[in-house]
């Protein structure tokens, strides 16, 4: 039951384009005793289908500029790649280390930037 609770939840943040795998990742390491390298693998294939039903909603609102995306997708598909490969030679540890660092250093953004600096 958790895991389709945990699934909801990061289904909801990939809607609201904050990321599913801030809430996944850490809920299948820490809760599940998932390995990281896994947890993470698992979240970016979640992504495929929760990413397809998000995007359908913003098209029907007109929320999707088609060069800024395509300019975006071919940026994200080759850093994703890289990424990948780069997650595939650290050790579960560092990896766990970068996420946290990562999901840290964004809550800090969020937190003291302020909205008008942010929506610039």
């Amino acid at each position: 039951m958790f895991v389709i609770v945990l699934g909801v939840c990061s289904g909801i943040l990939a809607g609201l384009a904050v990321g599913g795998g801030t809430l996944l990742v850490p809920g299948l390491v820490l809760i599940q005793g998932t390995p990281q390298h896994v947890a993470q693998g698992i979240s970016l294939f979640i992504f495929l289908p929760t990413s397809v039903l998000a995007i359908l909603t913003h098209l029907r609102y007109g929320n999707v500029q088609w060069k800024l995306a395509a300019k975006l997708a071919i940026g994200g598909a080759i850093g994703s790649f890289l990424g990948a490969k780069l997650a595939l030679m650290l050790q579960p540890t560092m990896l766990r280390r970068i996420f946290a660092i990562y999901l840290i250093a964004m809550g800090l953004y969020q937190l003291f930037v302020s909205p008008q600096q942010r929506d610039k």
